[in-house]
């Protein structure tokens, strides 16, 4: 009889956005595809996905209430630490006593998803123990968690790196002096089936679309590394240079987010607040995206972000900028169109050209369909990690 396997995976957190996605879809795979596998999640942070999380694991832990025996440890030392010693618990004393509890479940395998969670690999790998670190992030993501001396000193101390996209491979090649031979590029991945809840026409009516514009949008977290502070000065680009109706969808973020906020002052002093609709971030961002005509990316820096995929699934044509990561590999040779970095005025004027072409419209959205089935096809890229996962194990 077979011994099962046990690996650990640690996530940065369980929200609605592409990391812990992609991971999700990675598990389910693996549970159904490897049932000699237990799998153990470590979440570093709690989020909207933690049912669908437990669901795919043998046992979830969160790091402030980790298991009953690590909160019922914890309540009692700092008691002690409290009454006794008069000594606070730090939050590195939190985090060892977790290491060193789960150092004690005989994982054969540990699994990071995204480069926050290389700290907490580092013991496992220290003890021997194989580990893959997943990460998704360039530059800016990966120095807003980590000084750049730290990577550079334990970058290398991870038996194996799954780098998102070529981008980020040679970023961290380059940047970071990572080992070539310990990376092995397999690119983010969408469900080859994805869930529409809401058909196109009820949805316009809901947001209360006139049949006649054109929908031009984003699907994004709202912050500066995505870019969305720069939206309304587009849309007032686009606005000035064309009669064409249209109405631009901004989709992330909330009413309660600054940077939303902010954005919709720019539009009423811009004068163009009646084009744009802010819509939040929600469980269903795929109705909002097959209502598209033109999808942007208007990152600075994204690896190979996954609504970028899901537009290409959808059969939407793409704009993004230049140099900005993951988009450049995947819409270069007329898979999409690629902008000079932050150009907003040449942007606005591929806008409109695609606005005006609806030929164009089709041709670019059948192109990057074609590309997503035939090379980034998820049976394909789960498969790389499975046979990676395999063998360490």
């Amino acid at each position: 009889m077979a011994i099962n396997k046990k690996i650990l995976f640690i996530l940065h957190d369980a929200s609605l956005s592409g990391a812990p996605i992609l991971v999700l879809n990675l598990l389910k795979r693996l549970k159904q595809d490897r049932t000699d596998y237990l799998i153990d999640i470590l979440l570093l942070k709690n989020g909207e996905l933690y049912e669908d999380f437990a669901k795919v694991s043998n046992e979830i832990f969160t790091f402030n209430n980790t298991s009953e025996s690590f909160s019922f440890l914890r309540r009692n030392l700092k008691k002690i630490q409290t009454i006794v010693l008069k000594k606070k618990e730090t939050h590195q004393d939190k985090v060892d006593k977790i290491i060193n509890k789960l150092l004690l479940n005989g994982y054969d395998l540990i699994y990071g998803n995204t480069i926050v969670t290389l700290s907490w690999t580092l013991p496992f790998y220290k003890k021997n123990i194989p580990t893959i670190i997943a990460v998704h992030e360039l530059t800016f993501g990966i120095e807003s968690v980590y000084s750049k001396e730290f990577v550079l000193e334990n970058i290398t101390n991870t038996t194996k790196i799954i780098a998102g996209s070529r981008a980020v491979a040679e970023n961290l090649i380059n940047q970071y002096h990572a080992d070539p031979k310990k990376i092995n590029v397999v690119h983010s991945f969408i469900d080859s089936t994805l869930a529409i809840q809401k058909d196109k026409e009820n949805l316009r009516k809901e947001l209360a679309i006139p049949s006649n514009h054109l929908i031009v949008g984003i699907a994004s977290a709202q912050e500066l590394r995505k870019g969305t502070e720069m939206i309304p000065l587009l849309v007032q680009k686009i606005a000035q240079k064309t009669d064409i109706p249209f109405t631009f969808i901004n989709l992330g973020g909330d009413s309660k987010s600054s940077a939303v906020r902010c954005s919709k002052i720019d539009a009423e002093k811009l004068g163009i607040a009646d084009t744009m609709i802010f819509v939040s971030h929600n469980k269903f961002p795929n109705d909002y995206i097959n209502l598209f005509d033109i999808f942007l990316l208007m990152s600075r820096e994204d690896p190979f972000p996954l609504v970028m995929l899901t537009a290409a699934k959808l059969k939407k044509p793409i704009i993004a900028f230049e140099k900005s990561g993951g988009a450049t590999e995947f819409l270069e040779n007329e898979h999409g169109i690629l902008v000079p970095y932050l150009d907003l005025d040449i942007m606005s004027t591929e806008v409109i050209k695609l606005m005006k072409e609806p030929q164009l419209r089709e041709k670019l959205g059948k192109n990057i369909y074609k590309r997503l089935e035939e090379d980034y096809s998820d049976e394909k890229l789960t498969l790389d990690i499975f046979n990676l996962i395999d063998e360490l194990v």
